[in-house]
């Protein structure tokens, strides 16, 4: 039994093309051609002696650069948008960025008011109420204020609320913003 491998022929695809396009029989090709145009109806006719040029033409030229200057400058890449993403809770008023300072404001509480209201009036935000409430405690002093109460409270250099303070009968209680933007109480 012999194993030995056959050598693979090379193929000269140039004489190859050469030869099948020796072979084609162009007489034959024209005369069906032509039995298939006279096929066609009239109006199909004049349609593709017209169409068949104007697409020839077409393919073959270059597409034309962009010359108008508006066109021009519209870049193809994404463009930024800048939204703002903050709560309305969150967004300092002008009125609060006007409040700024290293003083503190007072407050007396009037009849009726709750804590809610005392931030409105004062244009503090009430995501800052929200977080008070969490760490108000078993004692509820921000739950609990009544009329002449003294709230003083002041503000960051970036209109938020730094601290808070709770004044009743000679007791005071403490609420202060920490370093991570929460805050923590002291009695």
């Amino acid at each position: 039994m012999n194993r030995r491998h056959k050598k693979k022929q090379k193929v000269d695809y140039v004489e190859l093309v050469k030869t099948r396009l020796h072979a084609i029989d162009v007489s034959q090709m024209k005369s069906k051609l032509s039995h298939t145009w006279n096929l066609l109806p009239s109006l199909h006719q004049k349609l593709l002696m017209v169409l068949v040029p104007i697409v020839a033409i077409l393919v073959i030229l270059p597409s034309p650069k962009v010359t108008d200057p508006v066109l021009a400058s519209v870049p193809s890449s994404r463009v930024e948008l800048e939204i703002n993403t903050v709560g309305l809770s969150e967004q300092k008023s002008t009125e609060q960025k006007e409040l700024k300072s290293s003083q503190w404001k007072e407050y007396s509480v009037k009849k009726g008011d709750t804590l809610a209201q005392v931030f409105r009036n004062n244009d503090l935000p009430l995501s800052d109420l929200n977080a008070l409430v969490k760490i108000e405690g078993q004692d509820k002093p921000l739950s609990r204020i009544k009329q002449g109460q003294l709230v003083r409270f002041k503000l960051a250099e970036t209109g938020q609320l730094d601290i808070l303070q709770l004044e009743k009968s000679g007791n005071s209680v403490m609420f202060f913003r920490l370093s991570d933007g929460g805050f923590g109480r002291s009695k």
